[in-house]
């Protein structure tokens, strides 16, 4: 008579309930963790070993190969140690003869250091010449702080950001979405650059940057893409947008500028428009419908002026109200209504 251990030997292993599901909810999962849990899965099985190279779209960001926690001041060696991991990863998710699907979307945010953008170029051109690769996310990031960035340093970054460009072209024809940190255009073409170049580019995003200290940006870009703008303590005196025809959302934090920090010209798209900055010694009055001349169709205008001097002077805040009291009236005529925030 056969014995029950020797019964319960010979039946099949039961399958893992994870593994018997569809692919499409797997890789929901997936979508849920980082990058580099997501490879590490491909090790758990048969079943999930092609997963992480079926991902339609992917998010490598350098800080998640940061020492856990991640201390306030990153130190150099672990900047670097984090490219090299992202790096890795890079290489390990683009590969040819895994990667056989397209990616719809690619966010790839790394710190600009150009011995590591030597090795990212070549994987972005491989797969982007594949037409592995459809939209881009890129965000350049600054291995040091704000504070402690110098001219020369912001410089270095603007000169190693323009040569990974210009030494992986293709990088341009799918690059939909930029964030720059830290860069200084005083010795480039920020505008042939970021629009003559960039002409798929929908979502710019500048932090900390500038172009010499209180220059005037002047965008005059009538077959740009440009849907969105952020500007984040950015050292201009002004920016003038002439022609940004697909322009609907403008934020502007934090500006140094004595005077009105912008003009509009051509922005028929413009519906959103946000700015925020403390008011400081150097700023003067300036009333809310020259700055607003040349819009027609902002619907959403948030106003935060952190708290400083904006009760302090009634004539000030007198001015503002009135004359937002003026463009709601008028904007209703126009046959849209127009919601004003103060924060």
């Amino acid at each position: 008579m056969e014995s029950p251990v020797a019964k319960k030997g010979t039946q099949p292993e039961e399958e893992d309930r994870l593994s018997v599901l569809m692919d499409d909810v797997l890789l929901s999962i997936l979508r849920k963790v980082d990058i580099s849990t997501a490879v590490r899965t491909s090790s758990l099985s048969t079943r999930w070993r092609q997963l992480p190279w079926l991902l339609p779209e992917l998010s490598i960001d350098v800080r998640h190969f940061l020492p856990v926690p991640c201390p306030d001041s990153i130190a150099a060696n672990d900047c670097q140690q984090a490219m090299v991991a992202l790096t890795k990863a890079a290489k390990c998710l683009f590969a040819k003869p895994q990667r056989k699907s397209t990616i719809t979307t690619l966010q790839l945010q790394l710190y600009l250091i150009s011995t590591f953008l030597s090795d990212i170029g070549p994987l972005l051109g491989d797969v982007i010449d594949s037409g592995l690769l459809k939209d881009l996310d890129l965000c350049l990031l600054d291995d040091l702080k704000p504070g402690d960035s110098s001219e020369l340093h912001m410089l270095q970054l603007a000169k190693d950001m323009y040569g990974f460009f210009n030494a992986y072209p293709s990088v341009f024809g799918c690059l939909t979405r930029l964030s720059l940190h830290g860069v200084c255009f005083i010795e480039l073409d920020m505008h042939h650059l970021l629009f003559d170049c960039c002409t798929q580019l929908k979502h710019l995003s500048l932090h900390y940057c500038d172009a010499g200290r209180r220059s005037v940006w002047k965008i005059d870009a009538p077959n740009s893409k440009l849907s969105v703008l952020e500007i984040d303590t950015c050292c201009f005196e002004r920016i003038d947008l002439v022609c940004l025809p697909e322009l609907e959302k403008l934020h502007w934090d934090t500006w140094v500028s004595e005077y009105i920090p912008l003009s509009f010209g051509d922005v028929p798209s413009l519906g959103e428009l946000k700015l925020s900055s403390s008011l400081t010694y150097y700023n003067t009055v300036f009333k809310l419908s020259e700055l607003l001349h040349g819009t027609t169709s902002i619907h959403t205008l948030t106003l935060d002026f952190q708290g400083e001097n904006v009760c302090t002077s009634s004539f000030f805040v007198f001015a503002i109200l009135s004359h937002i009291c003026i463009f709601y009236i008028w904007s209703e005529l126009s046959s849209y209504a127009m919601d004003v925030y103060f924060t």
